[in-house]
């Protein structure tokens, strides 16, 4: 599967992130901004596309994350994408159209499928259409083959996050000419003072601290790590994170009694603190694209124990410890083994850090995405026709 620098036919280096002599515009779309991958790539590029002069509108729902895009003069827009609601999406789609109406852009970059189908629907009629680009950034395997089939019909390109998003979505029927592969990166976090971080966060400056940071939905499968953490005397599991789980999870802290090991913190944004006093960082999902939480731990020197799926699989093992997916006792396994020996896990602590130099750097990232976005924005838009949606 080609990257996206090797498919533009060249280097990836530097542009002038201009269009016919003026700075790009572009439309990105995205169901929220708060906590999570999608939405910490998003920041990140609007970011480096404001500090090279473009013009970046980002529509969502809202999140926390709004600050940071508002304070580099990014353009906000409202619509009720959190959820899937019919109404929602309709409402969705009207709002966006009145906004490409009003000013038009020169791309359109959404976030997901269902981001991907509002975005295109709201551009039925323009003339020009602009282009749409739509990054995948992992979905369960049950979908996508529709994934494949919504994306034949709406986007113009697709980023997928992983060598293993571009292939399934390719063995889901779409063509293999209209995918590149672009690496997350993580948003480096402060590196902050381990012991000052666990005294704000309550913990005791010694003893054995793990960190699950996940959404509590699926395909994450919290429930895997708190099973695993119970095989593991004397481990104190801290859970990152909130969603439709959050109760189940509870409800097994209380099941296992492990009401004195295992806090279920809810959503946080201080991830750097919560990093600087791991020990570990645990991710047992079934499926995965390429996790930005798995990333900012490599960044910051944190061990990991991970899923053996998705991008995670082509990662460097000396960099990252996987277990096959829904093994308790294998998680269990390589927890233990891991802070039972200090060595070992700085050993693969510094690879870590290696690799996400090397390979999953901001610049990198985005260097492939204008890569992407030069072939977009150098070619006529096909006509929009709404009935290929």
């Amino acid at each position: 599967m080609p990257t996206a620098e090797a498919a533009a036919g060249n280097d990836g280096g530097t542009t002038d992130g201009t269009t016919e002599g003026r700075a790009l515009r572009q439309l990105v779309v995205i169901a929220e901004l708060g906590s999570g991958g999608a939405e910490s790539v998003v920041v990140q590029l609007a970011t480096r596309a404001r500090a090279r002069g473009e013009g970046v509108v980002v529509a969502s729902a809202g999140g926390w994350r709004e600050q940071a895009l508002a304070d580099v003069g990014v353009e906000l827009v409202s619509v009720p994408l959190r959820r899937a609601a019919l109404r929602d999406t309709l409402t969705s789609v009207r709002d966006l159209r009145r906004r490409l109406g009003s000013a038009p852009v020169d791309v359109v970059h959404a976030h997901n499928v269902r981001a991907a189908l509002v975005a295109r629907l709201a551009a039925v009629g323009r003339r020009p259409r602009p282009p749409l680009l739509v990054s995948v950034h992992g979905l369960p395997a049950r979908r996508y083959r529709l994934a494949a089939r919504v994306l034949g019909a709406a986007a113009d390109l697709v980023v997928a996050v992983s060598c293993d998003v571009a292939d399934r979505l390719v063995a889901g029927g779409l063509p293999a000419a209209r995918v590149r592969v672009v690496d997350n990166a993580p948003d480096h976090p402060a590196e902050l003072d381990r012991d000052t971080a666990r005294t704000d966060l309550g913990l005791s400056r010694t003893g054995p601290v793990v960190l699950c940071l996940a959404r509590l939905a699926p395909p994450k499968r919290p429930d895997l790590v708190v099973r695993a953490i119970a095989q593991v005397p004397g481990v104190r599991l801290l859970v990152a994170g909130d969603g439709v789980l959050r109760a189940e999870v509870e409800g097994l802290v209380r099941e296992l009694d492990l009401g004195g090991r295992v806090e279920v913190l809810g959503d946080r944004r201080d991830v750097a603190r919560l990093l600087a006093a791991a020990d570990l960082v645990v991710l047992s999902s079934d499926s995965e694209g390429l996790p930005i939480t798995v990333l900012e731990a490599m960044a910051a020197g944190v061990p990991v124990v991970a899923s053996r799926v998705g991008g995670l699989i082509d990662l460097d093992p000396d960099a990252v410890r996987l277990v096959e997916p829904d093994d308790v006792d294998a998680l269990g396994a390589a927890v233990s083994e891991l802070l039972s020996d200090p060595a070992l896990a700085l050993a693969q602590a510094v690879r870590a850090r290696e690799l996400v130099a090397q390979r999953f750097s901001t610049s990198a990232m985005d260097r492939g995405y204008r890569a992407v976005v030069r072939e977009l924005v150098g070619r006529p838009a096909p006509p929009a026709d709404a009935s290929s949606i």
